[in-house]
C-alpha cells in the first residue's frame, strides 16, 4: 500500500505548485468588473404602430401583448398581440381595451391587470388577459379591488394575487400603502380580497415591483414629500413564507437604489435577480403622470440581487424612452417608444473559460486515477474484488466511507444552501458525535462479525429470504439508475453553465473512466481513489474560503460584518412549527442518518466489511471526523461566497442558479491552475460515489441473486461476474446521465429524490426492527416496510410537513406498525448475535 501513497503524495506537490504558480500568474484574471455585461439585438421586423406610453407588457403561452393607444378609440389603450418566438409577424389589435398605469402581473399564461386610470380617474377594475392560437385576446373580471388605485404593482406569487401601494387619487394625489391579497388557487369563483401585513413605511406609487425568488420586490417610486411629490430610492420586499431555513415573514427594508428612481419596470431574471428598466432618475417629480417621452432616455439598467442584497449597473445604455420591456425565456424584450423595430436585451456569461493550465490539471487528474486503477488490476479472488481481503487500513476505510458519502451534489448543494440562508444546516452535524459510539459500539460490530459481504444477508439471516431480495434488487435500481445518472449530471451541468465545458463530454469523461478504473481495479482502487478524492475534496473548500475572504476589500473584518448584518451566522431554529426545518427536527433526522440509516447503505457498510473486525471503531472516527470537518467547512464557504458577491455583484451572473455558485465562483474568483483544482474536486466528488455505486452493485447481484442464478458456481466465474457486472452498471449509468442531461434534469432530481426518501426509510426501519428488538418477525418487518411507504406518502400530499420530516416519520412508522404486527405471530429464529440483546459469544 506504501506505493500509491507515495504517488498520490508525488501529485499533491504537482498540484500545490500549480497553485502557486497559477496565484501569481493570473493576477489580471482577479480584477472585480464593474458592470454587468448587457447585450442588444434587434428582435421584430414589425415596428408596433401605436405609442406604449403608460401601457405594460405581457406574456401569454403563444404570444406577447402590449397595452398601447388605440387606432380604433383613440384616448384609450388596446391590447396589442405578436405571436412567439416568430418575430416577423405584423401586430394585431385586439378588441379589449384596458386602463392606462395599470399594474400587470404574470399568472400562469395569462396576464393580471390591475388598476389604472380610467376616464381621468383611478379605477379598481381588475381583470385577465388571455389569447387563443390564433393571438386572439380575451379578457375576464376577477373581483375588483376594495379601493381604486393608480401606478399600484402586482405580483403573483403561485396562485395568490398581491397588490401593493398606488395613488387613490391624483388630484390631489393621495398616496397609498395598503397590501392586498386575493387566493385564485380554487379559482375566481367566491375569491375575495383580503388586507395584507401593514407596511411600515410611506405610501408610493409608480415604483418598480415583481415577484421574485418567492417574495414581492418593490424598488423606489413617488411619495409624499416637503414640497409635494418626490422620489425615492428605497428597496422593500415583503415575504409570505420564510426562505428555506430561516423564519423571517413580512415586510423587510433592503439596500436602496443607486439614486432615486419612479416608473420603472421591474423584471425577474435567473433565480434571484431583478433588472431595473426605463423610468425617471430625477428626485423631484414634476408631475405624477409624465408627459409623453419623458421617461427612460437612453439610462443603464440597474440589477439587483435578492439574495446577497447587492446593486450594479450594466455597461451600456438601453434605449427604452416610453418603451416597454417584457419577460422572454432568459432575456427582455423591449417593444415600442425608441425601440423600433423592437429590441431583445440578453445577459451573456460574465465568466471566464478555464486557461490551459486548469484543463492541464483536470486531465492530469484524470490519468492519476487511470493509473490508480490499473495499479490493482490483478485480483485473484472475488472478495479481494469486493473487499480487499478485507484488508483495508481503518484510516482509508474511514476517509472512503466519507468520500462515498459526500457526493459531489453535496459539494455544491450544502454551500448553495448555505449561501441563500445561514449556519442552519451545520448544528445536525452534532449528530455524528453520538451517531458514532451507535455505530461503533452497536451496528458496526454487529454486522461485522457475521462476516457477510452484502449487507442484505442481514435480512434474509434476521428475517426472510424475500426481504433480503426486495431490499437488494431496490438498492440495485436506485444506484444504477438514479443515484449513478444524477450524481454525474448535476455537476458537469453546473460547471459547464459557468465554464462553457461541454456536458456530454464531462459526463462521458467522468462515466467511462470511473468504469474502468472501477472494472479493473476492483475495490482496492475505489478505495484509493476515494482517499486521494477525499482529500482534494477537503483541501479544495478549504482554499476557496481563505481567497474569497482575502478578496473582501475589508478582509476577514469585512466577511465577519456581512454575516452578522444578513444573519449568516444563525445556526438554529428554535421553532415547533413542523413546516420549517426546526433544530429539533434535524436532529432527529440527522440521528437517524448517522447511525441505522448507514446499516443499509451498501456503499458506505462495505467499507466496514473491508477492514479488520478490530478496526471498525477507528473506522467510524475517521468517518465522524471527516464528516463534521467538511460540513463545516462547505457551509462557511457557501457564507464566504456569499460575502464575495455582495461586494464584488457585477461578477455574479444574472442568470446563474444557486446551485451553480461554486462552479461560478471559481471562475470568478480563483486564480488560474487552482480553479483546474477545484473543477476537479467536483469532478472527484461525482466519481467517488458514482465508483461506490458501480462496485456495490456489482458485490450485491454477485452475492444476492448470482447464487440463485447458478448455484454451484466457482470463485473465478463470481470474480468474472464481478468484472462484467461493474462495466455494466458503469455503461448504463453513464448512458442514463446522458438522457437526464438532455432532458430537465433538476425537475427529475427532486422526483427521484422523493421515490427515493419514500423506498430507503422502510428499509432503514426494518434494520432498527432488526437489530434493536427481538420481538420482530418477517412477517411484521414487511408490514412496517409498506406501511411507511404509505404514509409518507400521504404525509407528503396532504399535510404543510417540512420535507426534513419524511425520512423520520418512514422509519418510526415502520418501526411502529412493523412491531404491532409481529404481536399477531411468533418470533421462530435464533436470534444469536443477529440483535444489540443477543451478541454471539466470542471464540
Amino acid at each position: 500500500m506504501i506505493q500509491p501513497l507515495s504517488f498520490r503524495a508525488s501529485s499533491w506537490f504537482v498540484l500545490f505548485a500549480v497553485f502557486i504558480f497559477g496565484l501569481y500568474s493570473s493576477q489580471a484574471d482577479s480584477v472585480p468588473a464593474k458592470d454587468q455585461k448587457i447585450a442588444i439585438t434587434p428582435w421584430s421586423t414589425a415596428a408596433l404602430p401605436a405609442s406604449t406610453h403608460g401601457g405594460f407588457a405581457g406574456k401569454t403561452s403563444t404570444h406577447l401583448l402590449i397595452a398601447a393607444s388605440s387606432q380604433k378609440n383613440p384616448g384609450t389603450l388596446s391590447v396589442w398581440s405578436v405571436p412567439v418566438p416568430s418575430n416577423s409577424e405584423a401586430w394585431k389589435e385586439s378588441t379589449v381595451s384596458v386602463p392606462s398605469w395599470s399594474a400587470a402581473a404574470a399568472w400562469s399564461n395569462s396576464v393580471v391587470v390591475v388598476g389604472g386610470l380610467k376616464n381621468g380617474q383611478p379605477t379598481n377594475q381588475v381583470s385577465v388577459l388571455e389569447t387563443d392560437a390564433q393571438g386572439n385576446v380575451s379578457s375576464r373580471d376577477l373581483p375588483p379591488l376594495p379601493q381604486a388605485v393608480v401606478g399600484a404593482g402586482a405580483a403573483m406569487i403561485g396562485d395568490m394575487l398581491y397588490v401593493f401601494g398606488g395613488a387613490s387619487s391624483v388630484e390631489p394625489t393621495v398616496f397609498e400603502n395598503t397590501l392586498w391579497k386575493l387566493d385564485l388557487s380554487k379559482g375566481v369563483q367566491g375569491a375575495q380580497w383580503l388586507k395584507g401585513e401593514a407596511f411600515p413605511g410611506a405610501g408610493r406609487a409608480f415604483f418598480g415591483a415583481t415577484e421574485q425568488y418567492g417574495m414581492l420586490c418593490v424598488f423606489g417610486g413617488v411619495v409624499a414629500g416637503d414640497k409635494g411629490s418626490a422620489a425615492t430610492a428605497d428597496t422593500w420586499i415583503y415575504r409570505p413564507k420564510p426562505i428555506e431555513g430561516t423564519t423571517f415573514v413580512g415586510w423587510q427594508k433592503m439596500s436602496p437604489l443607486p439614486a432615486p428612481l419612479t416608473h420603472a419596470f421591474a423584471i425577474p431574471i435567473g433565480q434571484a435577480s431583478v433588472v431595473l428598466m426605463g423610468g425617471h432618475l430625477e428626485s423631484d417629480v414634476a408631475t405624477l403622470l409624465p408627459e409623453v417621452g419623458a421617461l427612460g432616455k437612453n439610462q443603464k439598467p440597474q440589477l439587483y440581487h435578492t439574495i446577497t442584497d447587492a446593486w450594479c449597473s450594466f455597461d451600456r445604455e438601453v434605449p427604452i424612452s416610453d418603451a416597454v420591456p417584457v419577460k422572454y425565456d432568459a432575456s427582455v424584450m423591449v417593444v415600442g417608444g425608441n425601440s423600433v423595430p423592437s429590441q431583445e436585451i440578453t445577459f451573456p456569461r460574465t465568466v471566464r473559460n478555464l486557461a490551459v493550465i486548469d484543463y492541464i490539471v483536470i486531465v492530469g487528474y484524470f490519468l492519476l486515477l487511470a493509473g490508480i486503477g490499473f495499479y490493482f488490476a490483478k485480483q485473484e479472488s472475488s472478495e479481494e474484488f469486493s473487499l480487499g481481503n478485507r484488508q483495508v487500513k481503518w484510516w482509508a476505510a474511514g476517509i472512503s466511507m466519507f468520500a462515498t458519502g459526500a457526493s459531489a451534489i453535496s459539494f455544491m448543494a450544502i454551500p448553495a444552501l448555505a449561501f441563500a440562508t445561514n449556519y442552519v444546516w451545520t448544528l445536525p452535524l452534532l449528530m455524528v458525535i453520538p451517531g458514532y459510539f451507535v455505530c461503533a459500539h452497536l451496528i458496526f460490530p454487529l454486522l461485522r462479525k457475521m462476516e457477510i459481504t452484502s449487507t442484505y444477508e442481514y435480512l434474509e439471516r434476521r428475517f426472510n429470504s424475500p426481504l433480503r431480495l426486495i431490499a437488494s434488487a431496490q438498492c440495485i435500481i436506485i444506484q444504477t439508475f438514479g443515484r449513478t445518472a444524477v450524481v454525474l449530471v448535476l455537476p458537469a451541468l453546473a460547471i459547464a453553465a459557468v465554464t462553457g465545458m461541454n456536458v456530454y463530454l464531462s459526463v462521458i469523461l467522468m462515466g467511462l473512466l470511473t468504469t474502468i478504473y472501477t472494472s479493473v481495479g476492483g475495490f482496492e482502487s475505489v478505495i484509493w481513489t476515494e482517499v486521494f478524492q477525499g482529500i482534494l475534496k477537503f483541501v479544495a473548500p478549504i482554499a476557496m474560503v481563505i481567497i474569497a475572504i482575502v478578496s473582501l476589500p475589508g478582509g476577514f473584518g469585512e466577511f465577519v460584518k456581512t454575516s452578522q448584518t444578513y444573519h449568516k451566522l444563525d445556526f438554529a431554529i428554535v421553532s415547533w412549527d413542523v413546516t420549517v426545518p426546526a433544530f429539533w427536527i434535524l436532529m432527529i433526522g440527522s440521528i437517524l442518518a448517522a447511525t441505522i440509516g448507514k446499516a443499509g447503505d451498501q456503499p458506505i457498510i462495505q467499507r466496514v466489511f473491508s477492514s479488520p473486525i478490530k478496526e471498525v471503531r477507528r473506522i467510524a472516527a475517521m468517518e465522524a471526523a471527516c464528516g463534521i470537518l467538511i460540513g463545516l467547512v462547505v457551509n462557511t464557504l457557501g457564507i464566504a461566497i456569499f460575502s464575495y458577491f455582495r461586494a464584488h455583484p457585477a461578477q455574479f451572473a444574472p442568470t446563474a442558479q444557486n446551485d451553480q455558485i461554486v462552479p461560478l465562483f471559481v471562475t470568478q474568483g480563483m486564480p488560474a491552475g487552482f480553479a483546474g483544482v477545484v473543477i476537479a474536486a467536483i469532478f472527484a466528488s461525482a466519481m467517488a460515489t458514482v465508483a461506490s455505486a458501480m462496485n456495490s452493485v456489482a458485490t450485491i447481484y454477485t452475492e444476492d441473486f448470482y447464487p440463485l442464478i447458478k448455484p454451484g458456481a466457482t470463485d473465478q466465474q463470481r470474480l468474472r461476474t464481478l468484472k462484467i457486472t461493474s462495466y455494466v452498471v458503469g455503461v448504463v449509468g453513464t448512458s442514463m446521465a446522458l438522457l437526464l442531461a438532455a432532458t430537465n434534469p433538476k425537475s427529475l432530481m427532486v422526483l427521484w429524490s422523493q421515490i427515493v426518501s419514500l423506498m430507503g426509510g422502510g428499509i432503514v426501519g426494518v434494520y432498527s426492527l432488526g437489530m434493536f428488538t427481538k420481538r420482530v418477525n418477517g412477517f411484521g418487518a414487511v408490514c412496517g416496510a409498506l406501511f411507511s411507504i404509505v404514509c409518507t406518502l400521504l404525509v407528503k400530499l396532504y399535510t404543510p410537513l417540512h420535507w426534513a420530516t419524511y425520512m423520520p416519520i418512514a422509519i418510526l412508522s415502520c418501526m411502529a406498525f412493523g412491531y404491532l404486527c409481529s404481536l399477531f405471530s411468533k418470533q421462530t429464529k435464533d436470534l444469536t448475535g443477529l440483535t444489540i440483546y443477543t451478541p454471539k459469544k466470542a471464540d
